[in-house]
């Protein structure tokens, strides 16, 4: 048995200052509004979501959630289950994980079924628990875990003449006998106490018995003590140990039910009818489908709910408990700076076609929260109807730039839309000719703006794939001609030289120069990067993704890996050149990786978002730093679809297929001066074992930690804008207690700045 003690500091789901958060942090931004399943305990709700769990206390409505982060091993559950006898909550996974907490904080795990390589089909489907022992319905039959034993066995039962190991969907223990309910509808028992539980014959067929009618085929079963229930498509049967009988008082057909030993109730689509033994009968309605209830009382209940989250009903008074996040955990691409962060959620599908979607835009910030920006809060204009899929953040305005995947333009300050903009405003579409029926084939597919205040725009399938829009806010089409045909443009950066790098879907890259006038189109010329030598040596040219790094050279990530473009400049004399993939151990820097994405931090190292986790590497590439995936940290997902970075605070965003989380890095963009050097724990207290940040000096700057009197104690060197130091000497000791100096320089011993801060040592310097 592996437990785990919950060491990340921000799981909990809470807003911190900027500067709150320390090197290594890790923080979700998840939303809840997809319910699972729901589980009552000593007063607390505890609800399992797409993004994970949150835990409910109606007394003072405080919330906490839960994810990778702080202990869960994934944010996806299946499902939830309370074991009274023993106390735990338990969560299963559609990967054969199991959790399970007494105590929130410290989260234990079961991983038999994960890793067992002749179970296939390992998806938990429900719980039932009896003393110490654990009954686990899976997609391959019946498993036992005894929450007794650090050893348990796990291996999987089968029923009758079951060979195949059909799903369990359903279960319940009544009368000293195990029932198990199967996917293609059978229905068997076993005694509970019997031995061995996968010999197949012990299992007895209950179709047809006890007066229950051949006919009638169960889709779920419940029980308490002296009854046992059976729900079908068509009502609801009891059985008390001698006969099944239909079960009356319910006047229409459930899709769930709902047993516990003091209440009764049913649901069906967003109708909910409860009984309490000592409360009345509650039928009621709520917004959003019910998929779980739970008993808090005789008078409340916590309802978990398909698209508004989970939900508190207290005497027909009702509450939406989920805690405040993005509207759903789809992130194709996102923007940072400043403490803001902009979520593109979703625009198109596998084949780039647009997928009409009204989630809108999902803003953050660090002063205010969340906030929805759709057409149903009057935040984004009426117009706007398909999903945004591009977002990009100008750290010279502090605006942001969101692009719909059929919709146009939009353009944000502090969340709130200053500019919007189709192609009936000057953007150009695909055939026919722009007007109120096509404005959706304006697909926006990469936004950067270039150093003059020119607003560059790629458009994946238009007559115009290439448009720029003059300070003057003229649109200007790119020179037809000097493009291809094949215009299934996805992204575009801008190098140091004026190149407009464009990925062509699957056909390597164009590289398009205005040669410095873009209101003459009529001088532009274009070159074509592609996979061999003298054609820019691209290795695959099926590219996903290209960044600029503090040198201007240009990394490019394909599905084979990663290279780099060293001379930029040659381009805008009509010369291709060759890339070279970075070195790490003599081999080509993750030469048989698909480069998903690609982020510079400030001390100019690359994060690669690959299918395998994320790399952060060195400058040149030729080391390897970190290297998360989600067996070796929380990150929640393999697949990484965007990176980006927040110059002003180093918090590095991952947009992964199963949603954003964040990882604390130790990198800024550098200050032009040091007037807002930051010292961050100040004070350090004794209990404080971490790393001592120090934010905000200048480019390839030194830090020195003196005392006030000037003696040296540790010189470390800045990535970028910021410097991290242990809190130990230059001979490994654990500074004593006192006020200390962080004076920066850079590497001529210029641009100097100072900032003070108090150190409380614990007494012992080991």
């Amino acid at each position: 048995m592996r437990v785990l003690f919950a060491a990340y500091l921000l799981g909990a789901g809470l807003s911190l200052p900027l500067m709150g958060q320390k090197f290594g942090d890790w923080k979700t931004y998840l939303s809840h509004n997809e319910g699972i399943g729901t589980a009552t305990r000593g007063g607390q709700v505890f609800t399992i979501t797409k993004g994970g769990m949150y835990q409910y206390d109606p007394e003072f409505g405080e919330v906490i959630t839960y994810s990778t982060v702080n202990g869960m091993s994934g944010i996806n559950p299946t499902s939830i289950h309370h074991a009274e006898s023993s106390g735990f909550i338990v969560i299963g996974y559609a990967d054969g994980r199991i959790d399970y907490f007494s105590d929130p904080s410290e989260f234990r795990y079961i991983t038999d079924i994960n890793r067992n390589t002749f179970i296939t089909q390992k998806g938990i489907n429900a719980f039932e628990s009896e003393g110490a022992l654990l009954y686990i319905a899976m997609e391959s039959g019946l498993a036992i875990y005894n929450l007794a034993e650090e050893f348990p066995d796990t291996d999987v039962t089968q029923f009758a003449d079951n060979p195949s190991k059909l799903s369990v969907t359903s279960l319940a223990i009544f009368d000293e006998k195990i029932y198990v309910l199967l996917e293609n509808g059978g229905f068997y028992s076993a005694p509970v106490d019997f031995p061995n539980l996968k010999d197949p014959a012990i299992w007895q067929d209950e179709s047809g018995s006890q007066g229950l009618p051949v006919t009638e085929r169960f889709i779920q079963i419940a029980a308490r003590s002296g009854e046992l229930f059976g729900l079908s498509d068509t009502t609801v049967w009891r059985f008390d140990g001698m006969a099944w009988e239909e079960y009356t008082g319910w006047d229409e057909p459930w899709d769930h039910i709902y047993v516990t030993e003091n209440a009764f109730g049913g649901s069906r689509f967003n109708r909910i009818q409860m009984k309490h033994n000592e409360g009345p009968t509650y039928n009621f309605f709520i917004t959003g489908r019910a998929r779980n209830v739970s008993v808090l009382g005789p008078n409340t209940f916590g309802i978990a709910t398909g698209f508004e989250g989970g939900i508190l009903f207290d005497s027909w008074e009702i509450t939406n408990t989920t805690p405040a996040g993005p509207r759903s955990n789809d992130c194709v691409r996102i923007a940072a700076a400043n403490g803001e962060l902009y979520i593109a959620p979703i625009g198109y599908n596998q084949a780039f076609t647009p997928t009409p979607s009204a989630l809108g835009i999902y803003y953050f910030s660090q002063s205010d929260g969340w906030q929805i920006l759709d057409r149903t809060s009057g935040a984004l204009p009426d117009s706007v109807s398909t999903g945004f899929a591009r977002a990009w953040y100008d750290q010279q305005t502090e605006r942001a730039y969101l692009g719909s995947w059929g919709a146009g333009l939009l353009e944000l300050q502090q969340g709130v839309v200053e500019n919007y903009e189709t192609c009936q405003d000057g953007l150009s579409v695909i055939f026919p000719p722009c007007n109120l029926t096509n404005v959706e084939n304006t697909r926006i597919s990469g936004i950067q703006m270039d150093p003059q205040g020119y607003l560059w725009v790629s458009l994946d399938f238009a007559q115009d794939p290439l448009m720029v829009r003059t300070p003057e806010g003229q649109w200007i089409p790119a020179n037809r001609n000097r493009l291809p045909a094949d215009d299934h443009f996805t992204e575009l950066i801008l190098d140091d030289f004026g190149n407009k790098w464009i990925l062509n879907n699957e056909a390597g890259i164009i590289l398009y120069n205005d040669q410095q006038t873009p209101e003459n189109p009529a001088d532009d010329f274009s070159l074509t990067l592609r996979s061999g030598i003298n054609s820019g040596n691209l290795p695959s040219n099926d590219v996903y993704s290209m960044a600029k790094d503090h040198d201007g050279f240009v990394w490019v990530g394909t599905t084979q890996g990663v290279t780099v473009f060293y001379d930029t400049y040659s381009f805008t004399q009509g010369v291709i050149v060759d890339a070279s993939p970075p070195v790490y151990q003599r081999f080509p820097l993750l030469k048989d990786a698909i480069i998903r994405s690609i982020a510079v931090d400030g001390g100019n190292r690359k994060w690669l978002g690959t299918d395998d986790g994320v790399y952060l590497v060195s400058p040149d590439g030729d080391e390897i730093i970190f290297q998360f995936n989600v067996e070796n940290s929380p990150l929640l997902s393999n697949t990484v679809n965007d990176i980006e970075i927040d110059p002003t605070t180093g918090e590095v965003f991952f947009a992964t297929a199963l949603g954003l989380i964040s990882f604390q890095g130790d990198a800024t963009e550098p200050a032009s001066d040091c007037s807002g050097l930051t010292v961050f724990p100040n004070p350090v207290r004794p209990e404080y074992t971490g790393p001592v940040t120090i934010r905000g000096t200048g480019a390839e700057s030194s830090v020195r930690i003196t005392t006030v009197s000037g003696l040296l104690v540790k010189e470390i060197q800045a990535e970028g804008g910021t410097a991290v130091w242990d809190g130990r000497d230059t001979y490994g000791k654990r500074v004593q207690s006192g006020v200390y100096l962080a004076l920066s320089a850079d590497r001529n011993g210029e641009s100097g700045c100072a900032g003070k801060f108090v150190f409380l040592g614990s007494g012992n310097n080991d």
